[in-house]
Parts: structure tokens; sequence; C-alpha cells
């Protein structure tokens, strides 16, 4: 039976919901107290359950003796490792690659097709004793996997099956790009859920009522966030910009992406007036997380737009018009053949953002230099205003100007704070250099490139797993920094792909498909955390669980939070109304969610959003771009 909530209990949900919300911030409390005064529905507890002793200092290890691969694939011409746990044992033997599509169990032998060494790679907090199988040499596509031919042991050890395939990265950014369309508000998904949210609507000072239907669900709740939005649009207006010669697929008699681009342009528009950016959805936060019955059951959202400016969540002023601009300037340009009065509702909408932005005082530079130098590019190119392309320049050194000697940004002039992920200024000084190669600039942004690629590769060697890890706020190395999820280990990826396309060196490249591997199953988790795509987690933290068509709440190329690290203590991955999901693991275990089948509470590992997806388009598409020029 499908959970549903009727309009007579939706201010029961709201009270709920605000109650528990207030309950997580009184006063000092720790998460042990709050937990106390809540519900735990489910502890997600330490793996030590295995097929030999742990090691001395392991934190987590299989049940059984298994390769951990990249459930996604491999790129016929990337890099291809699997990790092999071997807790307190010394495993020697050899490894063998398998072709799957013509295996055949008897007789002896089977299809071998590559044979090599185990690498010994010494003792880690994950595994104990950790062994690689490195098979990158081997680039004949297929489908694989990986068998373990040990002393130690009888045992047969296989791998879950995986594909090597030379586009492999496209097709996986090509499944995430899909995503968006499944997040359609306004309209019916078929197989998800029917026309939902069509009386969206702001209600304006004067009295007058705007429609704001339309646009995407922003992650698992059914909320339309500007600053996910703007994520999702960056996304794929980097895609279709860098492939869309390649992408044929069509929707509604358009190219896919641009249409789906039009969807959520149109929905910005709608929003936009007064030099503000409104999302049209809820009055406040805490009420977006308490519908989970199916979309078009909600009752109609009505708000003000006092209420709309004041909950514009997780923008900090400037990047709440400067980033909606930005994708709004892109969208226009790329719309102009499909539609050519969307196209210049958009353009319009970008040169008044480009002209309040520029006047703003003490603004967060981080963002508003990142967002007006590409809005600059995309209105030269449009307009061919030499104005534009000087203000360009001006805009890049002021960004170059905010990079310390070890490679990171400060967030603004104050010089206080640094952003050690490559959040906005790397992709727009890398949009200044497509469009400018011969300036004069072009060296100093080579050189930015550089070093903020050289400071995060001193911790791409933490694990066998490559994945950058960093420094904590106390100072110590983790692997697994807090606060880290799939979203910078897309934006990683992209950087460092790019930092090897300009530097044409392949040791960024092959740090870059670590990043993107991580996500699809590379990882101490062994779980891949795009769904459908290898091995899921089973929870999965979507909305869409309570409809006819999504109830194992599975859709398709979303890109999930991701790992959490563990604290040493109590963590709390999430909650609704006052049940919590919690994790008592030691430092740096690598949480993720697999307790339950189909909808779970844990967003903090496994939630979709916008955000992550676009991270994750343009980590791995810039990765294919990587290895067609150096490989």
């Amino acid at each position: 039976m499908i959970f549903e909530v009727t309009v007579n209990d939706y201010q029961k949900y709201i009270e709920f919901g605000v109650a528990s919300r207030k309950l997580r911030n009184i006063g000092n409390l720790t998460v042990e107290d709050k937990i106390k005064q809540a519900r735990t529905i489910r502890r997600i507890k330490q793996q030590t359950d295995s097929w030999s002793p742990l090691a001395a200092n392991q934190i987590i290890a299989q049940p059984c003796l298994r390769p951990i691969i990249s459930h996604g694939g491999y790129a016929a011409d990337g890099v291809k490792r699997a990790v092999i746990w071997a807790n307190d044992t010394k495993l020697t033997g050899k490894f063998e690659l398998i072709d799957a599509l013509n295996n055949v169990q008897h007789p002896d032998p089977q299809p071998v097709v590559y044979t090599g060494d185990l690498i010994e790679t010494g003792n880690h907090i994950w595994g104990g004793n950790n062994y690689i199988a490195d098979f990158s040499d081997f680039k004949k596509e297929g489908l694989y996997f990986v068998r373990l031919k040990i002393n130690e042991t009888k045992e047969i050890s296989d791998s879950y099956v995986f594909p090597i395939k030379k586009d492999i990265y496209l097709d996986l950014a090509t499944k995430a790009a899909k995503w968006f369309y499944y997040q359609r508000c306004g309209t019916e998904v078929e197989g998800f859920h029917k026309a939902c949210h069509t009386e969206d609507a702001i209600i304006k000072k004067d009295g007058t009522k705007v429609d704001v239907t339309g646009g995407w669900h922003d992650a698992g709740d059914y909320g339309k966030w500007m600053w996910g939005g703007s994520m999702g649009l960056f996304g794929l207006t980097t895609f279709q910009n860098d492939f869309g010669s390649e992408l044929t697929d069509t929707l509604e008699n358009m190219p896919r992406y641009i249409n789906e681009i039009a969807w959520e342009a149109k929905y910005f528009c709608k929003t936009y007036w007064d030099g503000e950016f409104h999302p049209g959805f809820t009055s406040n936060f805490e009420n977006v997380c308490v519908w989970i019955g199916a979309p078009e059951n909600e009752p109609p959202r009505v708000v003000s737009e006092k209420e709309c400016i004041e909950n514009n969540y997780g923008i900090i002023r400037g990047a709440a018009i400067c980033l909606p601009g930005l994708v709004l300037a892109r969208a226009g340009r790329l719309l102009l053949p499909y539609n050519k009065e969307l196209a210049e509702k958009c353009l319009a909408i970008a040169k008044d953002v480009f002209d309040r932005a520029s006047k703003m005082e003490n603004p967060n530079l981080y963002y508003i230099e990142s967002g007006l130098l590409q809005i600059d590019l995309e209105l030269y190119q449009i307009y061919k205003d030499e104005k534009y392309m000087k203000d360009a320049e001006q805009r890049v050194k002021n960004i170059l100007e905010l990079q310390d000697k070890d490679g990171l940004f400060y967030s603004d002039n104050s010089r206080t704070t640094k952003v050690t992920e490559p959040r906005m200024h790397l992709p727009a000084l890398y949009e200044f250099i497509k469009r400018n190669p011969d300036s004069e600039l072009t060296p100093e942004i080579k050189e930015a490139f550089k070093l903020w690629a050289d400071y995060s590769m001193q911790f791409a060697n933490l694990s066998p797993f490559g994945q950058i890890g960093g420094i904590a706020k106390d100072g110590s190395v983790r692997n697994i920094v807090p606060h880290t999820n799939n979203r910078k280990m897309g934006d990683v990826a992209w950087a460092l792909a790019t930092t090897a396309i300009l530097l044409e060196d392949t040791k960024y490249l092959e740090a870059a498909e670590n990043q993107i591997q991580w996500i699809i199953g590379f990882n101490p988790a062994d779980v891949s955390t795009m769904s459908d795509v290898g091995k899921g987690p089973g929870c999965y933290h979507h909305r869409y669980s309570f409809t006819e068509g999504g109830r194992s709440g599975v859709v398709p190329g979303g890109v999930m939070i991701g790992i959490n690290p563990g604290n040493g203590g109590i963590l709390e991955l999430g909650d609704i109304t006052k049940n919590f999901i919690i994790a008592e693991v030691p430092l740096d275990y690598p949480i993720f969610d697999t307790g339950t089948w189909g909808w779970t509470y844990a967003y903090k590992t496994s939630e979709y959003a916008c955000s992550k997806n676009d991270s994750f388009i343009r980590g791995a598409s810039q990765i294919t771009k990587a290895l067609r020029k150096l490989k």
C-alpha cells in the first residue's frame, strides 16, 4: 500500500516537522542529548564481521574476500584497478580478468583474458592489509569480472561484473543528465507521478498573483530552490556546450538537453522581478521536508513575496542572483536557435543581474567575480560588445589575486577564509581560457590550476582508492574530510581533468578518474552511489518512494550525497519528524546507509540533489575530453 498524507493531515505533519527542527537546534545540546529527546529508528554499526581476523588498527572489513571494483565500469584507455582487503592475512598469488559474456563454468579453463600479480600496498584502517590488482593496460571493450587466484584460501573470490568501454564516462554523464527529466515539477513524469504542483504561486507585495509552476524538484524532496536549480543548469549547459554535436537524443522535437535547459530556465524567468529570484514552492524551509506523499496530492503552494525572499535557502547575498543570472545567460545563448522568445527573456534577466551585481558593495567575491566573469563571456559571445571582454579580463585578474601561494582561493579580499574545493573560481577561469586561448593571462591561469591541483594531489594517495582526502579543522589529515560528499568528488574530478588538459599531464587525469570511480562503487563501502548503476545501497532518500512508479526510490541517474566520515562518536544522518538514523563508528569510518530497502530518512548519505548531478556530469564529461586528448 502506498503511504499518502491527506490534506487534513497536512497541518499535523507541518507541526511535527517544525517541532523536530526546533529540537535539533535547542541551545548547545550534543547529538547524544538530542537523540535522547527524540526517537532513534535505526543505528548504523561498524562492519567487522569478516572471513578472517581483522588487523590491529582495522575499522571496516568485508564479510567475504571479494575484489572491490568500479561498479560503473572503466574507460578502455583509463586507469583500471581493483582493491583487495586481506584483513590480517598476507596474500600471495595472482588475479585474473575473465570475460563475463563468454564464461563457461565447466570444463576449465574459463576465458581468462588477462593475468596479473597482486601489488601489496601496505596496511590501512580500511581492510587491513591492502592489495591492488592493476589491469590498466588491458583495453579491450567488454563485460568482465576479476577473480583472485591466491594460495592462502581455496575460496573462489570474484568481483562484481563491470564494463570496459571507450567513452564510459560520457555514457555515465549522459545518464546523470537524463535524471533531471525525472525531477520535473508541474507536469506528469510517466512512471513516477501525475501532474503535480500545478498551482504554485507567489502573492506579490501589490497583491497580484504570479504563476511559478514548473522547474525541477531539487532533491529527494519537492522543493524548487534557486541554488540547486542553478547548479543543475550549470551542469546541463556545460554538457550541451561541450558535447552538443554528439548528443543526438531529442525530446519534444528539440535536442533533449536544450529542452531540459528550457524547462528550468522558464521557471527561473517566472520567479525574477525587482532584482530578486523568488523560489516558488513554500513559505519556509521547515515545511519542505514534511510532505511525503505523492506530489500531485500535496496542498497548493501559494506564498507571499516576503516569505520567498526570506527563505531563499542556502545562498549568500550576491550569489542569490549571480548564479541564476549566469546560467540564464548560458541558457539564453543555447536557446536562441530553438525558442527565441524564451532566450531573449533569459538574456534580459542576465543583463539586469549583471548590472545589479556589478554595483554591489562588499560582495562575496568568490561567487560574484566568478559569476560576473562568466556572464561577461556569454554576453560578449552574443553581442560582441568589447565592454564585456574588458570587464572579463579585469575579473580574471581579481580572481587570480584571491589565490594564495599554496593554491587555495580566499573567499573575499579580507583573505580570512579559504575555499578548498574548486567550486566556481576555476570553472570561470577555464571558460575564459577556452574563449581566449591566446590571452596574455593564459599562463597565469594555467599556473593557478597547477597550484590548486598540486595542493590537492598531496592527499591523493591516502588510500588505495585514490580519493582526495584533506585536513580537518583540528589539523589532522583525514581519508575523508568532514562534509566531503559526491559534490566535492565531482568538482575535484573536473578540476583535475581540466589541469591534465591544460598541462598535458596524465597524472592529474588518473587522479580525476579515481574521484568519479569512487562515486560509482570504487570505495570502501563497496557500493555505487549513483542510482541504477552497479550495486546500489538499497536505501534511496526520495519522496517518489511514495508514488506508484517510484516505490523503490530509484530514480535512474541520480547521484546521491554520498559517503560520510565517522567522527569517533555518534553521528546523526538525517531525520523526519522526531525519528533519527544514527551511526556509532570510529573516526574516518566510511558511512553509507544500506540498512533497508526503499525509502530511508538518512538523507545525509542517500538523498539525490541537483548539485550532485551537476558536478558528476561536469567531472565525468571533462575526463572524457582529457582521455581523448591525452590517451
